[in-house]
Parts: C-alpha cells; structure tokens; sequence
C-alpha cells in the first residue's frame, strides 16, 4: 500500500472509538489504552455498572453517557454511535483491542482511504479479524467482523442479540489488522456470567420466532460452557438442526456447529460409522477449513487407509502455512496434535524422514510426549541416514536437558523401549553414582 499524502493527518480522520459496557472495571483501562493515542475521542455509554467502571473511564479522559439496559443490544449500540462526532467509528467490545502495530495500521488505512477519492465515495466498513484468545493468549477463533465504519445515518446495528452492522455501500477488506479478542476465554466468560445474559434473552427471542435456526445456533454457542452436562445436551440437539438445514446463509454459522458435533464423538466408538461421515461431510462442504481436514485424516487413520489419511494431514498442515483458520477451533489452537498423528500415520506408512520431521516438530514443543520420543529414535535407524546412537545421542542433547535426572530418565526408558541398546548405554553414561544409585533403587 503506497504512503498516503500528509495533508490527511489523523486528527482529520477523527476516529471515535466507542463501547458499551456494563462491570468492566477489569478491562476498561486496556480497553481504551489501545486507542488513546490515535482516536480524538473516547465514547463509553454505561448500560448499569455497579463497579468503579465509570469511575476509571472517566479518570483516563472517556466521555461517559448512560443508557438504560433494555435487553437490545443494537438499541445500546446505536445510542453510542449518536454520541460520536467523527468521521470513523472503531466500535469494539471492552474485552476487545488492537495491538499498538495494528492500531498504527489502521490510521495508516484510514489516511489512505480518504486521499483516495474513489475510495473515500464507496467504502463504508473496515472488516478485519476477530480473533478469540485463551486464558494463554493462543487464538482459537477467528471470525471476521466489520468493526470500524464510517459515522452516517444510515449505518446502525440491527438486532436485539448477535447484532450486525446494517450498511449498503462496500466493506474494505483488512485482513493484515486483527481485533484481540479476549471474552470467550473461560475463565473471564464465566466470570462476566455473559452465558447465562445471552441464554436468557435469546430463549426470549426465539419464544417470538421459535423456527429461527439462526437464533437456535446461537443459543448453542451459548450453552456449550465446559461442566454444564445438560446444556451441552441442548446444544448437540440444536446444532444437529442447523447441520441438517440447507440455508446458505447459515454457512460459515454450520462450521461451528460440525466441530462441536465432531469433537463430542469423536472417540465414542458406539457412534464411529457417524462420526466418520460427519468428518467426510464437513471437510467437503468446508476443505479450506483445517480441522476437518484434520479429522477427516485422522478417521482415514483409525480405518488403515493410511495414504489418504496422510493426504489429508498434510492439507491440513498448508491449510495451517497459509494461515487459512477461518472458523478453526481445534488445531490452530493445538498444532501439535497434527504433528503427533502425522508421525504415527508417517510411521505406518513407512515414511522415517517424515517420522523424524514431525516427531521433532511435537517434541519442540513438548518435549515430555513420551509417545513420539520411541518413533523419533526408530526412524533414525530406518530412515537410510546410517546415523549412530553416538549421533542420535547428540540430537537428544539438544532437545533435552543431560543435567536433568528427569530429562535422562526419559530419554533412558524410551531408548529401552526402542530396543537401541547402544544408546541406552551412552544416556546411561550420563549419570552420576548417586543418580545411579537412587535410578536402581526407586525406577529398578
């Protein structure tokens, strides 16, 4: 993207940055940080907090409005949207933020679309990524929302709950500036109780239009709260109807859907035969998406066909090179778990180069998965590389730690149960008397 001219600075955007919030004493101060140094204004309507929200909101400089809590989602947004004077709007959640690069990243794209006359006429919307974060900061997530737009009349949120931005002109894709997202982690999800809110008010809506499968999907999501065994049944039920419904509107809702269903059975052998056709069905409705390639392998895997199943993996692992997540939940979030069933699958195949490639690529990252510690030591020995124990002792040195009695005595039983009795004699080596002493008395 070509440098914009100067005579566009940031205080000719005015971007408002705006939120409404209810409790959120924890997040607020984050929440307006990301924007204080680019946004002209700050724009926080309180929906009923009983915490000092307000009070640091309006200590950083935010200017506060109430509004009376009415169950309507849009109806908040649009009051707060009146309150702005800019020319852009960045309306994120208080559990939401730019990082300090992304944020220089969207002035810099909001300067170029208005120097640039054709683009300044036509778009009205930043769509950019959401990407949902763990308790660890790890994505899981990721969607894509419109959540920066210009401040017109004619732009407003529409609907009481999963409210969306109603716009004609269109949307400018950004996909090189994500939203951080960190809300849907458990622990805060509980701790904010938005499951119980937005149960309650979609059970409303769904009371005055009960065949909305939209809405049944949502409600899903909002069940599905680990350690809630009846909700989670209520949300099996209803994602099952949105899987069976045909409307493409409801596409990418439908990912979601296949990777709770898949996930909950995946190792129920009872329902193996189901399973195994729900994999199929989702990876060819959805093959850009890598869990179900990965899923769909695995399942190829479990059966023995062991070719297929390592073409599937191996789309996975480009799908993941490409950054092509989408709605992926699964393996973005565990990429490990990849590499672990390519390595079996590698091995069943006969394929020790690759045996070594992903073994090493789990064990980098854990290096305590005794499971890939015993592959990764055969291959070397039937990969035609004529490597020595004296060699693979080497690159166990570098994985782990030889001062480590913990570290040896891994290292130590997977040589044994290997069979390299060569290599068991050199970590053996690494020991001293006293390590040896206590190694035979209490490991025998």
């Amino acid at each position: 993207m070509p440098m914009p001219p100067k005579d566009i600075t940031t205080n000719a955007i005015r971007l408002s940055q705006c939120m409404i919030v209810k409790n959120e004493e924890k997040n607020i101060e984050k929440a307006l940080s990301w924007a204080k140094d680019i946004a002209f204004e700050q724009i926080i309507v309180d929906t009923g907090s009983t915490d000092r929200t307000v009070e640091i909101a309006e200590a950083l400089g935010a200017k506060v409005f109430r509004f009376e809590w009415i169950n309507d989602f849009s109806a908040a947004k649009n009051f707060a949207i009146g309150q702005c004077t800019g020319r852009w709007i960045a309306f994120l959640d208080a559990d939401e933020y730019f990082s300090d690069e992304d944020a220089g990243k969207l002035t810099f794209l909001l300067r170029s679309i208005e120097n640039d006359p054709n683009l300044r006429r036509k778009k009205t919307a930043i769509r950019c990524p959401i990407v949902n974060v763990d308790e660890n900061g790890k994505p899981f997530l990721v969607l894509k929302q419109d959540r920066v737009f210009r401040n017109a009349p004619e732009i407003r949120y529409i609907g009481k709950i999963h409210e969306y931005l109603d716009y004609k002109e269109p949307y400018f894709q950004a996909p090189e500036i994500s939203v951080i997202h960190t809300g849907y982690a458990n622990n805060a999800y509980k701790e904010t109780d938005k499951a119980t809110r937005n149960i309650e008010m979609i059970r409303a809506e769904l009371s005055r239009d009960p065949d909305n499968v939209t809405l049944k999907c949502y409600l899903a999501d909002s069940l599905r709260v680990p350690g809630e065994t009846q909700n989670m049944v209520e949300a099996e039920v209803l994602y099952r109807e949105v899987i069976a419904n045909r409307d493409e509107t409801l596409k990418d809702l439908k990912q979601g859907a296949y990777n709770f269903i898949i996930s909950l059975n995946y190792e129920d052998e009872s329902k193996t035969e189901e399973s195994f056709k729900m994999c199929v069905d989702a990876y060819n409705e959805y093959p850009e998406n890598p869990d179900f390639c990965f899923y769909y392998g695995r399942k190829l895997h479990l059966i023995g066909d062991f070719a297929c199943a390592w073409e599937k993996l191996q789309e996975c692992e480009n799908l993941l090179k490409r950054d092509s997540i989408g709605l992926a939940g699964y393996i973005i979030q565990n990429p490990s778990l990849l590499f672990y069933q390519m390595t079996l699958t590698a091995e069943a195949l006969g394929d020790m180069v690759e045996v070594i490639r992903c073994s090493t690529l789990v064990l980098r990252e854990d290096k305590y998965q005794q499971g890939m510690l015993v592959p990764y030591i055969n291959a070397f020995s039937q990969s035609g590389y004529d490597t020595t124990p004296g060699e693979i002792y080497k690159l166990l040195n570098r994985l782990y730690d030889l001062s480590s009695v913990k570290d040896k005595i891994l290292i130590l039983r997977a040589a044994k149960d290997a069979g390299n009795s060569e290599l068991f004699k050199l970590i053996l080596s690494a020991f001293t008397k006293d390590e040896l002493a206590w190694l035979t008395e209490n490991q025998g």
